[in-house]
């Protein structure tokens, strides 16, 4: 049997979200038209209109994308080219510089962000008060949810 080598290219990465697409959502909240509410209980025939309602107006008057993007580039992101697809993914390091590596993976409808607010307890466990060496953690985001450009669909 031969072993299998391959490299792989790592580069870290920061996440953007351009300006023109946010300019772009919120132009699209501030013009949006809820339909009158359906009869009969709310949630039976779709989304409840008071609720969807409450959620525009969060995200239109509320939301602050500022404070988020800069909370998510708190953690080291890099992307890795395995096989002409990027997987984008989070890796932060034992504080200790002896981690046990620990892979989380999430699937629909979660998402890697819900993750990373764990990260300093599994890295850091001391500042928690917990023994232990921590882990190196690694947090892929699952294939077609991630923060890239789109790519073009392979053959």
């Amino acid at each position: 049997m031969t072993p299998l080598r391959r490299t792989i290219d790592v580069a870290s990465f920061t996440p953007r979200v351009d300006d023109a697409v946010l300019t772009d959502l919120h132009a699209r909240l501030a013009c949006t038209r809820l339909l009158e509410p359906s009869p009969g209980l709310p949630w039976q025939q779709g989304t409840d209109r008071d609720y969807l309602a409450g959620l525009l107006r969060y995200w239109r008057d509320e939301y602050d994308c500022s404070t988020q993007a800069s909370w998510l580039n708190g953690f080291d992101h890099f992307l890795a080219d395995i096989d002409g697809d990027t997987i984008h993914f989070v890796h932060q390091k034992a504080s200790s510089g002896h981690g046990i590596p620990l892979v989380l993976t999430h699937g629909w409808p979660s998402t890697f962000a819900k993750y990373l607010g764990f990260a300093p307890l599994l890295t850091d466990p001391h500042l928690y008060g917990v023994p232990g060496l921590g882990f190196d953690v690694v947090i892929p985001l699952a294939a077609r949810l991630r923060l890239l450009p789109s790519q073009p669909a392979r053959e």
